[in-house]
């Protein structure tokens, strides 16, 4: 498993995209985070309520969909770009690749989280320093706020295997998480909150704080993604099982 390990950190290391997606992650959680403080209005002391800390600081997770893309294109792109056939007989037992690269990419994810987390937390201290004030790092609305978008990013991360390893083809899967996430569950979300909270992407928004009525707690929205992911990965391995990588 080691090898394994070390072999798709090559890989991941080895590619571009990596870095811009990285880049990307950070910036929109950095933009993510000064907007709505822009947007804010009113005395200082009530941008230190939990509400306005956790609707400043949630958007670290914005750009936790490009943290899909990486692991899409990292399990997908086997088949894409003709390497399944090579890595399967590397290691015979497929499921040891998806689990490799599974693990591999909730890492890399969680570093993607932390990244942002921090570009967001500096950017949220630069602006209420200039507004005379100290950003409470030491609040839990802060702090769990931050965690939370990590996590997701993590998880997003170890999703985005899942599907590809599932869809096995890099183009329909990306096309597709990425139109379920930003369209089709937002619009469901609109019209039939109580029934779409316990969708993957929206229990995200639940999980990194965001403030909005009819969201799932905390746990439950984590408890929710981790089946969603447990789900998605049963059905990648077999499908990976299944493949004849030789057509």
């Amino acid at each position: 498993m080691n090898r394994l390990l070390r072999a798709e950190l090559r890989k991941v290391l080895g590619t571009p995209l990596t870095w811009w997606l990285l880049l990307g992650t950070a910036a929109i959680g950095v933009l993510g985070t000064i907007a709505p403080l822009i947007a804010m209005d009113g005395r200082p002391v009530d941008l230190l309520t939990d509400t306005q800390l956790r609707t400043a600081l949630h958007g670290a997770a914005g750009g936790s969909v490009l943290v899909i893309v990486v692991g899409i294109v990292g399990m997908a792109g086997e088949w894409r770009y003709g390497q399944a056939a090579q890595a399967f007989l590397t290691s015979p037992r497929r499921w040891r690749v998806v689990l490799a690269k599974g693990v591999l990419q909730l890492g890399v994810g969680l570093g993607y989280g932390l990244v942002a987390a921090l570009g967001s937390a500096v950017a949220a201290w630069i602006w209420y320093d200039r507004k005379g004030l100290t950003l409470p790092v030491e609040r839990p609305a802060v702090w769990l706020t931050l965690l939370g978008c990590v996590a997701v990013a993590g998880l997003f991360g170890l999703l985005g295997v899942a599907v590809g390893a599932a869809v096995r083809r890099q183009v329909p899967a990306l096309v597709g998480t990425l139109a379920w996430l930003v369209l089709v569950e937002p619009a469901l979300f609109a019209a039939v909150p109580a029934v779409s909270r316990w969708l993957p992407g929206v229990a995200s928004l639940a999980l990194r704080g965001q403030p909005a009525d009819d969201l799932l707690p905390p746990v439950t929205a984590a408890a929710v993604l981790l089946g969603t992911i447990t789900v998605a990965l049963a059905v990648g391995l077999r499908m990976v099982e299944r493949d004849d990588v030789t057509s």
